[in-house]
């Protein structure tokens, strides 16, 4: 045994391994004592030698632990490591058994013949040149492996991180990050700029280098979404860029104009300005703003001859007596495909959504009720004595994997929500990309009404769409400001 601090030893045995984030708990054997060891390595095998840095811990559970930092693995060089690693399923058809003959044919010498001389092998019964190979192939891959991983922690890269890292770029890791470590920030799901700064900083690149640069600048875009900003005024991201990165406002100017030029962002001339977009954000504005129109037209004919004797019948039945801008917004939205009822609190937007819900059920409509977020669907499910779901549910939240936490939706173009008529609640909270998502998955035909206020809740990421869609003029929109009687009290209301 070593100081607390750094401990060597052999992996005696796994106990478990995580393959998606590398978080291991194995027993490692150090001058025949086991000592509990926890953290997040890359594929461990039995057999190999580490090399441990980090500290003691106990667990409430478990006991006594060597929580690790930082690791060094390699090769075994003795007889019974050799011959545990080689055990632990490295190759398929090589067991306990054929690792024995090997390591005795071969003693401490076998990791050497398996590198450099891996046909000599095949002098032992069972094993082809075939297998001779495979394991030829992993040493070398584990060499790679080790290399690499060390390479990472020297430059200030925690192994989880060195996980993520090297399960994406495999064997081309080093040259990848010494190359161009702002490749990170685009590639590895919850590595950002900063931390890909610091990694080049280490690597001595300088602050003016055009990778860093066109990092920086898809960083800035990227930080203004988080303020509801969709796009940036070409000087506002200069001004940004230049703060943040501390390079001539010149050079920012150029590469904005690159990366225009090779499509990694997107630049529209907008009256004497130039708005520039990230590439994902411009294609979503476009996508909305085609669906809208075509929404509003591609909806499913309704009689609407009867729809005043409808109405009253729905009061009767109700007990209510609604309000011209009411009657006005179940009207149309009988006859368009897409409609915007927006209007303050207090303005009677449940009342017209339930009597609209009414009329299209009269007429065997399947009616999808959602809203943005679990409590404006509970309230929504109250109000309407229907069931609501979130919008995310609606669509049927996915992610790409457990590391990458991107969302991704079962529902879109090609396998479309099955409603006649969808109704969302609270739509100042939807922002553009949770919009596009929507439009995306409403088949031809379906009818579509947005309810909100564009002056109370502001959308949970970037856009302001509710309030867009409004100003465009290019759909029917309905506002309710009659305030009915039971909240003309409330001075804040009125």
């Amino acid at each position: 045994m070593e100081n607390d601090n750094v401990i060597n030893g052999y992996v005696e045995d796994i106990i478990y391994y995580n393959s998606d984030n590398g978080y291991t708990v194995l027993s490692l054997n150090c001058d025949n004592e086991e000592v509990v060891c926890v953290g997040y390595l890359p594929k461990i095998h039995q057999g190999e030698s580490l090399r441990l840095t980090g500290s003691y811990v106990v667990h409430s559970l478990y006991g006594r632990q060597f929580k690790i930092e930082y690791y060094e693995k390699s090769i075994p060089t003795t007889e019974e490591g050799i011959e545990k690693y080689l055990a632990s399923g490295l190759v398929k058809g090589i067991g306990p058994k054929t690792a024995k003959k090997i390591v005795k044919k071969f003693g401490v010498s076998t990791s050497y013949i398996i590198e450099e001389k891996p046909e000599k092998l095949t002098e032992i019964k069972g094993i082809s040149l075939e297998k001779a190979m495979d394991l030829n192939r992993i040493f070398t891959e584990q060499r790679e492996l080790r290399k690499t991983v060390v390479f990472l922690q020297d430059i200030g890269i925690s192994p989880t991180v060195a996980m993520k890292i090297y399960k994406k770029y495999k064997g081309a890791t080093y040259k990848i990050v010494n190359e161009n470590p702002y490749r990170l920030a685009d590639d590895i799901w919850g590595i950002g700029f900063r931390i890909a700064d610091k990694i080049a900083e280490k690597l001595g690149i300088y602050k003016a280098s055009p990778d860093r640069i066109k990092s920086g600048i898809k960083y800035v875009l990227n930080a203004e979404l988080s303020n509801g900003h969709v796009y940036l005024p070409k000087e506002i991201l200069i001004e940004k860029c230049s703060s943040l990165l501390e390079v001539d406002i010149s050079e920012i100017d150029n590469y904005i104009k690159e990366m225009q030029i090779n499509h990694q962002i997107w630049i529209e001339k907008k009256e004497n300005d130039y708005l520039c977009y990230l590439n994902q954000y411009y294609y979503a504005e476009l996508s909305v703003a085609k669906r809208i129109i075509e929404i509003s037209r591609e909806y499913e004919d309704i009689n609407t001859t009867d729809v005043e004797l409808k109405i009253k019948r729905a009061e009767k039945h109700n007990g209510i007596a609604l309000a011209e801008n009411q009657k006005e917004a179940v009207r149309e939205a009988m006859k368009n495909g897409l409609l915007v009822i927006t209007g303050g609190p207090e303005t009677g937007k449940t009342t017209t959504i339930n009597t609209i819900i009414s009329l299209f059920k009269d007429e065997d409509l399947d009616v999808v009720l959602a809203a943005p977020t679990g409590r404006a669907a509970k309230r929504m499910s109250e109000a309407t004595k229907m069931e609501a779901q979130t919008l995310h549910r609606l669509l049927g939240i996915n992610y790409i994997s457990e590391e990458n936490r991107t969302q991704i939706f079962d529902k879109n173009e090609d396998n479309p929500i099955e409603a006649d008529v969808i109704i969302v609640d609270e739509t100042s909270m939807v922002d553009l990309m949770l919009m596009n998502y929507l439009l995306r998955a409403i088949a031809p035909g379906t009818h579509l009404i947005l309810v909100g206020d564009v002056d109370q809740l502001p959308s949970v990421g970037a856009g302001n769409v509710l309030k867009d869609i409004i100003n465009s003029e290019k759909v029917k929109v309905v506002r309710l400001n009659e305030i009915f009687r039971q909240a003309q009290e409330s001075a804040i209301i009125m």
